[in-house]
């Protein structure tokens, strides 16, 4: 438990510093700060390298050292949307979207047809989940506890401001997303973390273990399965897009669709993924 408070002290300074800024100014500067400080951190480096090496083993090692400081700077600047999340999800003017790709929702939420909304952490990850809170459509998710009991509290409770309820990663967690669905609720999930069980299905050109259980749920109760993403521009402002709905036809066809839908997205904006996530171990 030692060892855990001590982990989350530069993270603890880190808010506790900016909160004395205006949010944009939150934002940059803790991009900075985790691009000056994510490279220096061994595992996180390692971890990253060895992905960039798999995925683009023709990228040089002077290229991959300035993807990392990049893409720690992107995951700055996510991290503290989330810290801030009850500020952020009131910025709603500083993220763009299409009102008609709200339209499937709206639908399939007045006909009473279950619905889910598939991602990944790319990009302002959160500012998905803004525009359907802003918009009446707001969803519960399912996350995975954080083994640091100190950063696990600031997670939780940064998650809860996008929209309740939160449920936790198992078959409990699964049980109640189904409940939740079937009367009308709405759910975010995540797809491109690494899992336990499952089919291995192409990832950026590999094969990656990935959880059939999505396309499993969809079809046994025919839910509307919708990707969206909240890729970041240049100037910090947000695009969030609704794709169109996945086609219901098999559990293969429907998971590696929704590789598909991840995998442009990420090879589109390569640097604003979570490349440390183990997804091919």
């Amino acid at each position: 438990m030692l060892r855990q408070f001590f982990e989350i002290i530069p993270f603890y300074l880190l808010i506790t510093i900016l909160k004395i800024l205006p949010f944009e100014n939150r934002v940059y500067w803790g991009g900075q700060f985790c691009k000056w400080l994510l490279p220096r951190v061994k595992k996180f480096s390692e971890r990253v390298d060895t992905n960039l090496r798999f995925v683009y083993p023709k990228m040089s090692s002077r290229e991959r050292k300035e993807f990392i400081k990049e893409n720690s700077k992107m995951i700055g600047k996510s991290f503290i949307e989330l810290m801030f999340n009850r500020e952020f999800q009131r910025r709603i003017n500083k993220i763009n979207y299409k009102k008609k790709e709200l339209i499937p929702l709206f639908e399939a939420k007045n006909n009473g047809k279950p619905l889910m909304i598939i991602s990944g952490h790319i990009g302002s990850w959160e500012a998905v989940r803004a525009v359907l809170k802003n918009n009446g459509l707001t969803s519960g998710a399912i996350y995975q506890r954080n083994r640091n009991i100190f950063y696990e509290r600031l997670h939780l409770r940064a998650i809860k401001e996008g929209g309740e309820p939160i449920l936790e990663v198992g078959t409990s967690g699964t049980k109640k997303m189904i409940a939740l669905i079937r009367s009308g609720g709405i759910i975010a999930l995540m797809i491109d973390q690494a899992v336990k069980e499952g089919d291995y299905f192409q990832f950026l050109g590999k094969p990656a273990k990935t959880s059939t259980s999505i396309a499993e749920i969809s079809l046994k109760y025919n839910a509307l399965l919708i990707p969206a993403y909240g890729i970041r521009r240049s100037d910090d402002k947000i695009d969030v897009s609704f794709d169109k709905p996945i086609k219901l036809t098999t559990v293969k066809s429907i998971t590696q669709e929704m590789n598909i839908s991840l995998e442009k997205r990420v090879r589109s904006n390569p640097t604003q993924w979570y490349w440390p996530h183990r997804r091919w171990k």
